[in-house]
């Protein structure tokens, strides 16, 4: 007998995780935003995540009663592998970011949480490039979502979403990052909208590279306040059968 998949696993798409996202953050106030901006801390955008997973109410999460309710749970451990290294094979923990599990402790629908900044889309001053390490990220998600998500139940959903981020004050970021933004700055004229234009778009790229791994690709984003930071929210659904 195939158990029944849990509602909140039915209902989410790409689509609805980056508006949950976009609700997580910006429900608080412009103070609280601008300090999440500059921590960029993918713990605490996951605890907001789920936060806002539980208490939509469609869903039917965190009813212990319900066996189609399901639990929202973080740093929850998936499915171990092996892969091959220039050294040879090497055995990886797995563990994911934020789950929903079923009451027999199943994992049915995974988000991996990944943090940029928007000059990691367009690095550099004349031939700007994104950031090697998104593609690289990417597909080790990818990978870690498959490994874990690889029965014969393809209608459970893993998800990546992307937190693509610029604080209010750019210049109080970690210095180890400080000329990577400046180069940007200075290449866009200081203007804020080509900044994250140029940015989105560099990030965007490399998700559009790697189309195929995906099922749906959706953008949910903040405004441009002249007096607040931005994020822009990217939710990829991958492709499990891939």
């Amino acid at each position: 007998m195939v158990r029944k998949l849990l509602t909140a696993t039915e209902i989410l798409n790409s689509e609805l995780v980056a508006d949950l996202a976009f609700r997580a953050v910006t429900r608080h106030s412009s103070e609280i935003r601008e300090n999440l901006l500059m921590s960029k801390n993918e713990q605490t955008f996951s605890g907001l995540l789920a936060s806002e997973l539980n208490s939509l109410p469609t869903l039917r999460l965190g009813d212990s009663t319900d066996d189609l309710a399901g639990i929202v749970l973080l740093e929850y451990k998936g499915k171990d592998y092996v892969h091959e290294t220039p050294a040879g094979h090497k055995y990886s923990r797995n563990s994911h970011d934020l789950v929903i599990v079923n009451p027999s402790s199943e994992i049915e629908v995974i988000i991996e949480n990944k943090f940029w900044y928007h000059f990691d889309g367009c690095k550099g001053f004349k031939t700007p490039k994104p950031e090697k390490g998104i593609e690289k990220q990417l597909l080790g998600d990818i990978y870690k979502i498959r490994q874990t998500l690889d029965d014969d139940n393809s209608e459970k959903k893993g998800f990546i979403l992307l937190n693509v981020v610029t604080p209010f004050n750019p210049e109080e970021i970690p210095s180890s990052y400080l000329n990577d933004h400046k180069r940007v700055w200075e290449r866009t004229k200081m203007n804020r909208l080509t900044y994250r234009k140029e940015g989105l778009d560099g990030v965007m790229s490399v998700l559009e590279m790697l189309n195929s791994e995906f099922n749906s690709i959706s953008v949910s984003s903040t405004g441009t306040q002249a007096h607040e930071g931005f994020i822009d929210f990217i939710c990829a659904e991958v492709r499990l059968n891939g």
